[in-house]
């Protein structure tokens, strides 16, 4: 190959490169030499690199600043538009679970997994939980999984920030069965049932350990 040729494929090859960096962002340019850019960076780093998904801070700060309604049924009507069983089981369990792990309305220390078909009533669970919690979807301490019949639902709660079990709910098959299906006559006196029934004829709970061990019921 003669030196004009040469010479011709070496002009050629430079102004590709040329488009090509003027194509190709600055910081791209600079790791593919090796050389580092003060304050430039088009990669993602340790400071700057998304966390993963948010969760609410627990305990008492500025960002927990609600307070628990004094009249939790009006609550429960104004929030969810009206007040029957499914709702008022779900404030049950949410009172039940702020017992079992000494926490306090509003103070978003649990997470709580409500399992259950992607349908009403069985949905109308999850209100009645944040009226009765304190805990917010839109604050990802209360989320929902889906299962695919009535009989697998159960709410499971842990704490956020301290290693321990998780209780799981389970309600009570036979008064499930009860609300189930009831014309909208009969809510408000279901709904006003639920909120005397002892607990012991809503639901089971279980006490697991880190490891799936069941601890109690």
């Amino acid at each position: 190959m003669d030196k004009r040729l040469r010479s011709m494929i070496a002009v050629v090859a430079v102004g590709s490169l040329a488009s090509l960096a003027f194509a190709l962002p600055l910081g791209f340019l600079a790791n593919l030499l090796g050389l580092a850019l003060p304050g430039h960076s088009d990669s993602p780093s340790a400071d700057s690199a998304p966390a993963g998904p948010s969760r609410s801070a627990p305990g008492p700060n500025e960002w927990n600043r609600g307070r628990e309604p004094q009249n939790w049924w009006e609550e429960i009507q104004r929030y969810h538009g009206h007040v029957g069983p499914w709702n008022v089981f779900g404030w049950r369990v949410g009172k039940a679970a702020l017992r079992e792990f000494g926490a306090q309305w509003g103070d978003h220390t649990l997470d709580v997994l409500v399992h259950i078909p992607l349908a009403m009533p069985y949905s109308c669970l999850a209100d009645g939980l944040t009226v009765g919690t304190g805990n917010s979807i839109g604050r990802l301490d209360i989320r929902l999984a889906e299962v695919l019949d009535p009989s697998q639902i159960q709410i499971s709660v842990r704490r956020k920030e301290v290693a321990g079990p998780t209780l799981v709910f389970h309600p009570n098959a036979a008064y499930l069965r009860k609300i189930e299906s009831r014309p909208k006559e009969e809510l408000e006196s279901l709904a006003r049932e639920c909120q005397t029934i002892p607990e012991s004829d809503l639901f089971d709970r279980v006490r697991i350990d880190r490891l799936g061990a069941e601890v109690s019921k």
